[in-house]
């Protein structure tokens, strides 16, 4: 077995790779920023060709101006192209209403998370963009939703962001399975929240599949199908990661609030000018074709000829999962998604807590084989004194987020986000109805069951 690397070795290796994104990721990983550090090497770069060609800024001058005729044009038909884009988009959605209905559970739901699933399918639709007349001239984009919870105080509430053209479809559709369920038209909550530094903590944070892996939106994390809640069990015997999710929420302070966002939209055809199907379904495609070549191949002279001529998978529990779980999300709605949390205390009772709220789907991960939801930017990337000063960059980006998460925006301006693809069953997975066997004290519910009167009742 080879020694490690120690770190000088790693070190000289970085240094000698002229690997830009490697010296960035490693600049980052100190607290250092990685516009600075790019900023101050173009700028050696700069000084270094200034000294082997004279007067250098005004050959720069006269060769953009000599070639403007030809440049030029190409520039300003893409900047209008865009700022035209930009215009009509924000025109469009600026005369949309959004409705926030709370969904208050009743005590006994016996549904699995599939119920959930099905609910989620009817979100995917892409009719507000079918035209290019649609698309380019008008500015319409397609729907929208946000699934959310938010604990105040320790009381939990699930809530639901729609269009408001979109109300009694959706409403229809959450009824139909399950019809025990209340859905009540509320006040936005967060509308309410008055983020002042001198009164207020706040941990602001987002969630994304492993960002350094390659193709990862073609791995899933746990889903509810693997924990084998589809097959219905008997209350006392289900083990939902949800219940985990809740308990969090239930055990904050008075004094604190956090509010859990999942945003979602169909992950259909991309492009405004020139539609091209989603990369989503290819990617996965890709993944299973690699996995399958590898279960085939041999190790180096491991392997006679004729095993290599007749070479066939031998796949390992492993790879039999991963393709398995792949191909079953092959048939599933994908969704392209952004998942935001905060964590909101008064500054004497601000404490540990907001750490769990950064792992907060860490029952859903399977990180050595899938993947995991891991917190990513925002409040994340703070981690030395010298990166903030007097709290002013962290209170900022805690007013930023704030008015993102308002919006409830992720995919248009102006807080276009990065984004995972995950599909229907992925959702139902961190969102659904919690069933009796999750008893979690703040979990709001309707305190008697709905029922249809007797048809013999007197008129």
């Amino acid at each position: 077995m080879a020694e490690p690397k120690s770190d000088w070795e790693n070190f000289l290796e970085l240094l000698i790779s002229f690997d830009f994104d490697e010296w960035t990721d490693w600049i980052g990983e100190w607290g250092i920023s990685r516009a600075l550090f790019l900023s101050i090497l173009y700028a050696g770069m700069l000084a270094i060709l200034n000294t082997q060609i004279p007067n250098l800024a005004l050959f720069a001058f006269s060769w953009v101006v000599g070639t403007a005729p030809i440049w030029l044009p190409v520039v300003m038909i893409v900047a209008f192209y865009r700022v035209w884009i930009w215009y009509a988009r924000s025109l469009y959605l600026s005369k949309q209403h959004f409705v926030l209905l709370e969904i208050k559970m009743p005590r006994e739901i016996t549904k699995s998370p599939r119920a959930m699933e099905t609910i989620i399918a009817s979100f995917w639709m892409g009719s507000q963009e079918t035209t290019f007349l649609m698309r380019v001239i008008q500015g319409q984009v397609r729907p929208w939703y946000s699934l959310e919870m938010a604990s105040f105080g320790g009381e939990v509430h699930f809530y639901i962001q729609v269009w408001k053209g979109y109300q009694g479809v959706i409403e229809a559709n959450i009824y139909s399975q399950y019809p025990e369920v209340e859905l009540v038209e509320v006040e936005d909550y967060s509308q309410k929240f008055v983020f002042d530094p001198k009164i207020h903590t706040c941990y602001c944070t987002d969630w994304r599949l492993e960002p350094h892996r390659k193709n990862i939106d073609a791995y899933p994390i746990k889903t509810y199908i693997d924990l084998e809640l589809d097959q219905d069990p008997k209350e006392e015997f289900k083990v939902d990661p949800l219940a985990t999710v809740l308990d969090f929420l239930s055990s904050i302070k008075p004094t604190q609030q956090v509010w859990i966002q999942i945003v979602l939209t169909a992950d259909w055809k991309t492009g405004v000018l020139v539609r091209k199907d989603s990369m989503w379904q290819s990617m996965v495609e890709h993944e299973v074709e690699k996995i399958r070549l590898e279960s085939a191949t041999f190790k180096e002279g491991h392997a006679t000829e004729e095993q290599l001529r007749i070479a066939r998978p031998r796949a390992t529990w492993k790879q039999t999962k991963q393709i398995e779980t792949m191909e079953r999300n092959l048939g599933k709605h994908p969704f392209d998604v952004g998942t935001r949390g905060i964590f909101i205390s008064t500054n004497e009772d601000f404490g540990r807590e907001f750490w769990t709220l950064r792992w907060l789907w860490r029952p859903f991960a399977n990180p050595q084989y899938m993947s995991q939801l891991r917190p990513r930017r925002w409040h994340n990337p703070f981690d030395y004194p010298w990166q903030d000063f007097h709290d002013f960059r962290w209170d900022l980006t805690t007013k930023r987020f704030i008015d993102a998460y308002r919006r409830r925006s992720f995919f248009y301006t102006p807080w276009e986000t990065p984004t995972n693809m995950m599909t229907s069953e992925v959702l139902a997975t961190i969102f659904h109805p919690p069933s009796r066997a999750i008893t979690s004290p703040g979990l709001m519910r309707i305190p008697a069951k709905k029922a249809e009167p007797p048809p013999n009742l007197p008129k």
